[in-house]
C-alpha cells in the first residue's frame, strides 16, 4: 500500500472511528419501547453504515499490517510496539462488541465502554501512524517542482552509479515516486521512518548508506535490488532540504536547553539571595509546579539536604537530562526555597569540596580517555553513517 493510500485510510478510520462512537452515544439516549429503540431509524442506519465502513478499513489494514510485522528484522521500536497493541486491541473490542449483540444481548450495558475504548484505541493508532504517513506524503510531493528537480539531478549526476544509468528517469516525477515506493516498503523492513530520517546528509553519504544496506542480507521481506538504488537514492537527496529544516529545528532547541542549563548552574549565593520581591509561598508553589512535571516532592526529600550550589546543580541536571521547563529567572527562586526548606547539614560537604574531591580522579581518567580517542576518531564516521540503519 502506496503512503497516499495509508494516509487517505488512516484519516478515514480515524473519522468514521470517532463518528461511530459520537453516534452511537446519541442513540443511546432514546429511551426502549419493549426490546426495540425508539432512536430514529435514519440515523440507526446511517451509524450502521459508518460502523461498518470502519470494520471494512480496518480489515484492509491489518491485511497490509501484519505481513510486515513479520518481516522486522530487529526489535521493533517503542511506537511500532503501541501500534500494533492499539489495532490489535481494536480487533479484540470489535468482536467482543460483535458477539455482544449477536449472542449474549444481556451484556449490552458495557457496549458504551466498549464504544469508548473502541475510540481510544482508535486515537492513539491515528496519533502514532498518520504524522508520519502524512510527512512521508508531503516529502514525496513537496519536491516535485522544476527547481527542486533541478538542485536533485545537479547532485545524483555526480554520484557514481553504474555506467548508463539514466539520471534523467532517476529525477522525474515517476523516478521520485518509485524512489518513495522503495523507501517505505522495502527499507522499513529493517528500520522504521523515523530511524531513517533521523539527519540530513549529503549526495554522496546517502548514496554510501543505501549501497550498504543493498548488501547486507535479509531474512524475510523482499530485499533491496540492485535497480532500487538509484530511485531511493535520488528521492532522499530530493527530501534532505525537509529533514534539513527539521534537523536545525532540534539543534536549535537542544542548543536552547543547554545554554539555559548553564545559566542554571552558574546560578550562586548572592543571585539566590538578591531575587526581588521573594515570597516562600509562592516560590514553593511555582517548585512544585515544575518538579512534579516529571516526579513527586518525595524525590526531592530523598536527596537530602544541600546548599545553593548544590540545588543549582540538582536544577542544572534537571533542566539538561529531563528537559524540565525551568527558566532563567525562576532557577534562582527554585533554587532559595530548596535550600532553605531542606539545607545542608552542619558539617556536611559543600559542592566546591565534593567537585574538589572528584578532581584527581578525573585528571587520572584523561590518560585512559586520551588513549581512546584516537580509535573513537577512526570510529566516528561509520557511526555517523550507522544512524539510518
Amino acid at each position: 500500500m502506496g503512503t497516499t493510500m495509508s494516509m487517505i485510510l488512516g484519516l478515514a478510520f480515524v473519522v468514521l472511528g470517532i463518528t461511530a462512537v459520537m453516534l452511537q452515544s446519541w442513540l443511546w439516549g432514546f429511551p426502549m419501547d419493549g426490546d426495540k429503540s425508539t432512536a430514529p431509524r435514519l440515523w440507526t442506519n446511517i451509524h450502521r453504515v459508518v460502523g461498518l465502513s470502519f470494520v471494512v478499513i480496518y480489515v484492509i489494514m491489518m491485511y497490509f499490517m501484519f505481513p510486515r510485522l513479520w518481516t522486522y528484522q530487529v526489535e521493533l521500536p517503542a511506537r511500532t510496539v503501541v501500534h500494533a497493541v492499539a489495532a490489535i486491541m481494536i480487533g479484540v473490542l470489535l468482536l467482543t462488541k460483535l458477539a455482544i449483540i449477536r449472542l449474549f444481548p444481556h451484556f449490552g450495558g458495557s457496549l458504551p465502554k466498549l464504544g469508548f475504548g473502541l475510540l481510544s484505541c482508535t486515537v492513539i493508532l491515528g496519533a502514532l501512524s498518520l504524522p508520519y504517513a502524512m510527512q512521508a506524503h508531503g516529502l514525496g510531493g513537496v519536491n516535485l517542482t522544476p527547481e527542486k528537480l533541478e538542485r536533485v539531478r545537479a547532485i545524483v549526476a555526480e554520484l557514481p552509479f553504474e555506467e548508463g544509468t539514466d539520471v534523467a528517469a532517476l529525477t522525474s516525477t515517476a523516478g521520485l515516486e518509485q524512489g518513495q515506493t522503495v523507501l517505505t516498503h522495502k527499507c522499513t523492513v529493517c528500520h522504521d521512518m523515523r530511524t531513517i530520517l533521523a539527519k540530513p546528509r549529503t549526495g554522496a553519504s546517502w548514496y554510501k548508506v543505501v549501497v550498504r544496506m543493498a548488501e547486507k542480507p535479509i531474512i524475510m521481506g523482499e530485499p533491496m535490488r540492485a535497480e532500487d538504488i538509484g530511485p531511493v537514492t535520488a528521492y532522499l537527496v530530493a527530501i534532505t532540504p525537509n529533514l534539513q529544516q527539521s534537523f536545525k529545528r532540534k539543534v536549535q532547541e537542544q542548543k536552547a536547553k543547554a545554554k539555559r542549563a548553564e545559566k542554571v548552574a552558574k546560578v550562586d549565593a548572592a543571585e539566590v539571595e538578591a531575587v526581588d520581591g521573594y515570597n516562600a509561598a509562592a516560590a514553593e508553589k511555582l517548585t512544585r509546579e515544575l518538579c512534579t512535571q516529571c516526579h513527586e516532592m518525595d524525590e526531592v526529600e530523598g536527596h537530602g539536604g544541600d546548599d545553593e550550589a548544590g540545588w543549582a546543580e540538582v536544577v542544572r541536571r534537571m533542566v539538561e537530562d529531563e528537559e524540565a521547563e525551568v527558566g532563567v529567572d525562576e532557577a534562582p527562586i527554585v533554587v532559595r526555597f530548596l535550600a532553605e526548606k531542606y539545607p545542608k547539614a552542619a558539617g556536611s560537604p559543600t559542592a566546591d569540596d565534593e567537585a574538589a574531591d572528584d578532581k584527581p580522579s578525573d585528571e587520572a581518567s584523561e590518560d585512559a580517555a586520551s588513549k581512546d580517542e584516537a580509535s573513537e576518531d577512526e570510529e566516528s564516521e561509520d557511526e555517523a553513517d550507522d544512524v539510518a540503519e
